[in-house]
């Protein structure tokens, strides 16, 4: 199994996603793709970390069509520190653009399968939901809970870093709303007993913004 794929299924698995999808990989487009699509976008294909990387969304009339452009050299680092074998300074960031991004798709996916629309405030608040849940489960190895420690270093670069690509002050505005949200929410599932946390999550997952941002309240309890 490709750590694409591992992710999408932990994903699915999570949320009970229903929409279908072609294998994962027939998504996803590298540099090459991406130049294909647009002729002047070869000067951002080239991170590490995975700025530039993005989910490329297309109403044709008949149905959504979508693919994932992820950096050469962002897939590269992953290969060179694969985070099956642990997260670290080297690759965090790239693994957190690759979770990222394929929630995306996968939100996406599930709203046009159910007929409804996402904002990019809700797929922002979703995905760091989702990278905190996936990234945790990768630190925590075999362990069944990730210490305090990793789990503050973790939460360090998901939430606190807030390194931005855009410059865009509306867009980082947004990036700080979801973020902000999305731990809030974290807090109250961790505050939730355990055999909760699931159904939670699915109910989370399924919600419009609205209600997404209720259940992120601090006072909310699961």
């Amino acid at each position: 199994m490709t750590l694409v794929e591992a992710v999408c299924g932990l994903l699915r698995r999570t949320y009970a996603l229903e929409a279908p999808l072609l294998p994962i990989g027939r998504y996803i487009i590298g540099d090459a793709g991406f130049r294909e699509l647009y002729a002047n976008g070869a000067a951002e294909a080239c991170s590490e970390g995975g700025d530039g990387a993005r989910l490329l969304v297309r109403d044709t009339g008949e149905g959504i069509r979508a693919r994932i452009y992820f950096p050469d050299a962002m897939i590269a680092r992953l290969e060179q520190r694969p985070p099956q074998q642990g997260l670290d300074e080297d690759n965090v960031d790239a693994f957190a653009v690759l979770v990222e991004e394929l929630d995306h798709l996968l939100v996406t996916a599930e709203r046009a399968h159910a007929g409804r629309g996402v904002s990019l405030l809700e797929l922002e608040l979703q995905a760091n939901v989702s990278k905190d849940l996936v990234l945790s489960r990768f630190l925590a190895g075999s362990r069944r809970r990730l210490p305090p420690t990793r789990r503050s270093w973790l939460r360090h670069h998901l939430f606190y870093k807030r390194i931005y690509a855009d410059a865009d002050p509306e867009v980082r505005a947004r990036y700080d709303e979801a973020a902000r949200s999305a731990l809030r929410f974290l807090r109250t599932l961790e505050r939730a007993p355990r055999v909760r946390r699931v159904a939670a999550l699915r109910r989370f997952h399924r919600a419009p913004l609205e209600e997404k941002l209720a259940l992120s309240s601090p006072e909310r309890r699961l």
